[in-house]
């Protein structure tokens, strides 16, 4: 085989190896992609139940899923202030939120819903028996990518102990 012989056969499967690739890496989701994701369907608890269980069962199927499910159902406004991902994890595994990393029981209070902004408490009980309650503020996204989805804007511990009958 002549040396232009050799070489268009290397370019020839090259290119191939390259189509191929390139088909297993478009057509193979990332790990993320896997997750639950904010869909204009979702009423405010639907996503603070999305949340909250994904953080109850924070390494599945990945590790740091439910925090990765967590960001992903955080507002545009919030993620200004948590983001990105590394940063947000870190946040979430801090002593006040990280309780809710493979907490053992939730609680849901009522939704409050006032036009586009939404809140509801819950109570969670830390595998170390320690119960905290959050506060979950949401928002309906007015415009870009999200428009007409809820997101979380921001979460706080209110106290520890029993979960008040209504929420505000």
């Amino acid at each position: 085989m002549s040396r232009f012989g050799i070489v268009s056969s290397l370019v020839f499967l090259l290119s191939v190896l390259a189509a191929f690739s390139l088909r297993a890496a478009i057509s193979v989701p990332t790990p993320q992609a896997t997750l639950p994701q904010p869909s204009q369907q979702q009423q405010p608890q639907d996503v603070v139940r999305i949340v909250i269980e994904a953080l109850a069962r924070n390494d599945e199927p990945f590790e740091d899923a439910g925090i990765a499910t967590t960001f992903a159902f955080a507002s545009p406004a919030n993620k200004v202030n948590t983001g990105p991902l590394p940063k947000f994890t870190r946040l979430v595994k801090n002593p006040v939120y990280g309780v809710m990393i493979n907490h053992v029981e939730r609680e849901f209070s009522e939704v409050v819903r006032m036009n586009n902004k939404a809140y509801q408490m819950v109570k969670i009980k830390a595998a170390s028996g320690v119960e905290v309650i959050f506060a979950f503020r949401l928002s309906q996204q007015l415009d870009g990518d999200y428009a007409g989805m809820w997101m979380t804007d921001a979460v706080w511990p209110v106290a520890s102990g029993e979960l008040p009958d209504k929420a505000f």
